[in-house]
């Protein structure tokens, strides 16, 4: 059962990895960065990803896990509240001048689909929240901040070789 709202690693020493400990919290995006043989492939595949892999693997019959890759534990002291867990590994790197981890690994077609849902959008000139709104509700927030007796709405019509007539009536 999850206690806290983190992942608490204790004494990771997996590979490079010498000793850290660290909280990693939930609900969060989280990037592990650092310079070339820094431990971030050792803390994230070989220490994390491991062992949520080795205990959601505990959770199937000994007759279905005869059948399963067997994951040794990393070498930690500690990990508390780990989740099952995806890894999402890079493909054959073609690259090109226009490549970046994330086209190489794919995750940027994961946060394309991530970030609409959980985006908000303001606006720029009042700074509120933008929100769907009905052509009934457009309508009555313009006519309470007319300031004129006239007003023309303009929008395009796409005739596809109709004549307007046909096309309005659509």
């Amino acid at each position: 059962m999850v206690k806290d709202g983190y992942i608490k690693i204790i004494g990771a020493r997996q590979n490079n990895l010498k000793g850290i400990t660290l909280n990693i919290p939930f609900n969060q995006i989280v990037v592990i960065t650092g310079p070339s043989g820094s431990g971030k492939s050792s803390l994230a595949f070989d220490t994390l990803y491991a062992e949520g892999q080795r205990r959601y693997i505990e959770t199937f019959s000994p007759y279905t896990r005869q059948f399963m890759e067997r994951m040794d534990p990393p070498d930690v002291d500690l990990i508390e509240n780990i989740t099952p867990s995806i890894a999402i590994d890079r493909k054959v790197p073609v690259r090109t001048s226009r490549s970046t981890v994330g086209t190489m690994t794919e995750i940027t077609d994961y946060l394309k689909l991530l970030f609409p849902r959980l985006g908000r959008l303001f606006c720029k000139r009042c700074n509120r929240e933008v929100s769907p709104k009905s052509p009934e509700e457009i309508w009555d927030i313009i006519d309470r901040r007319a300031e004129f007796k006239e007003m023309l709405i303009g929008f395009s019509l796409n005739l596809r070789g109709r004549s307007r007539v046909e096309a309005i009536k659509e």
